[in-house]
């Protein structure tokens, strides 16, 4: 599933390159539900001029001229593509963007776990209050953290992953802001002191900001790519995720499932606390 920084990248990308220009047509597939109605979202969006295009969490929200906002959540199989003609050998698409200048944008989802809807101003406003703070909010310390962590018995990592605490983290980023802060993903989050989540604040806004230097990660399945079709670079730097040995001690990473997301850390460099 695509997170923060592909999210991230989607959305820069969108916002230079087709702020400014008219939704000229939307198309939907037959076998596909747009949000609230197809209908209402087709006659909501077409003829709009786009205003910008941004990230909340892990939704990428086109923003039109009239206040109302294209939401697409990519799920697990989500992709949005930009092109210049029709679509080749793209699957599963679902939706159609004609825009001016004769290009396309175009959502695709092969397994329907993802979401195309238009919002209001107001659901938006609703939609960003639903969410923790951003991670790259300055105002969130590990104070911040710690509150949020009180009385929870938990795994942190599990605890990090819910997007009422911070929004737009997902696994891959989570397991490696963990490894560099020092801390197994196993230990209860009511456990971490101050001075650890200070530095897992630190950790997380830094491999975030290197996800989105590298474009995001693409993995094995490819299904990731940016909307001119590149693939991220992030995987070729991963610390601690799908490695089998520690780059800090050599000692062997430990793999394991925590509510079915796949899980690495050292045993030594991150030692679980009692």
């Amino acid at each position: 599933m695509p997170e923060l920084p592909e999210t991230h990248t989607i959305a820069s990308i969108l916002d230079q390159n087709i702020k400014g220009l008219k939704i000229l047509k939307v198309a939907v597939a037959k076998n596909y539900k747009a949000l609230p109605q197809t209908d209402t979202f087709i006659k909501t969006v077409a003829g709009k001029k786009i205003k910008s295009a941004k990230r909340v969490a892990k939704n990428i929200l086109i923003e039109l001229e009239n206040g109302n906002h294209v939401l697409f959540h990519l799920a697990m199989t989500g992709r949005l593509l930009l092109w210049k003609n029709e679509p080749i050998n793209e699957r599963g698409v679902r939706v159609i963007l004609y825009l001016e200048g004769s290009s396309l944008l175009t959502f695709s989802d092969v397994r329907m776990f993802g979401k195309a809807a238009v919002l209001s101003h107001r659901q938006v406003q609703k939609l960003e209050h639903s969410y923790g703070p951003d991670p790259f909010n300055e105002k969130l310390t590990g104070r911040d953290l710690i509150k949020m962590f009180a009385g929870r018995k938990t795994g942190v990592k599990n605890v990090l992953l819910d997007q009422k605490i911070i929004a737009g983290l997902g696994n891959i980023y989570a397991n490696e802001a963990l490894f560099l802060a020092g801390i197994n993903p196993k230990t209860k989050a009511s456990l971490i002191n101050e001075k650890q989540a200070e530095k897992l604040c630190e950790s997380i806004r830094r491999v975030l900001e290197e996800g989105i230097k590298f474009g995001g990660s693409t993995l094995e399945d490819k299904m990731y790519v940016d909307p001119y079709r590149k693939e991220g670079k992030y995987q070729e730097h991963f610390k601690i995720y799908s490695q089998n040995k520690c780059p800090r001690c050599g000692e062997n990473v430990v793999f394991l499932k925590m509510s079915g997301r796949g899980t690495y850390f050292c045993p030594n460099c991150q030692p679980e606390q009692q």
